[in-house]
């Protein structure tokens, strides 16, 4: 069977900002170290913002299964892209600590609600946005059965408004853990 492969970022709303990261495909999920990954204070968004910034992260995402789950990738080649997915991530994540005055990293991912969203490019033209629910420091799809009214669809040809309503529509949907 072909492997599907996808492109993966993730929408955060929070009381003070919004990011849009792009995460690559690598076994599992890592924050991309070449994909577009961005924050902006809350009050400054614009639908527009969300539409461009979304499009911009999934079409960035690099999913590295072919290359790396066959057997033939790199070892040395594949630790690089994992330490610099970790040092990328960090120095995100420890910049809207700084610039928006949380008391560390954790606590500004905290106190989010996030949409995962990924798109299976080669099957399909339909973007998938899964609402989640906050838990700790992180967030997590929900069990089965409760996933009703939590995902959500948009074509990858919509427009950038489009794709944008779809995200606020399913951040509206997540139970945030903000505190």
């Amino acid at each position: 069977m072909k492997k599907l492969l996808r492109k993966e970022a993730v929408i955060m709303r929070t009381k003070k900002y919004y990011t849009i990261y792009c995460q690559d495909v690598l076994g599992g999920i890592i924050f991309s170290s070449t994909g577009s990954s961005v924050v902006l204070p809350r009050k400054e968004v614009t639908i527009q913002w969300i539409g461009e910034n979304l499009r911009k992260s999934l079409m960035e995402s690099h999913d590295y299964s072919l290359q790396f789950n066959n057997g033939s990738g790199n070892d040395s080649e594949r630790e690089k892209i994992l330490e610099l997915s970790l040092s990328k991530g960090r120095a995100f994540w420890f910049g809207i600590r700084d610039r928006f005055g949380f008391k560390d990293h954790l606590v500004a991912v905290s106190k989010s609600a996030a949409v995962f969203v990924s798109w299976e490019y080669e099957q399909t033209d339909q973007i998938c946005f899964l609402a989640t629910r906050g838990r700790g420091a992180g967030h997590s799809a929900w069990y089965l059965g409760e996933n009703e009214g939590k995902v959500f669809y948009v074509s990858s040809h919509a427009s950038d408004e489009e794709i944008a309503s779809v995200a606020l529509q399913a951040l509206d949907a997540c139970q945030p853990n903000y505190a």
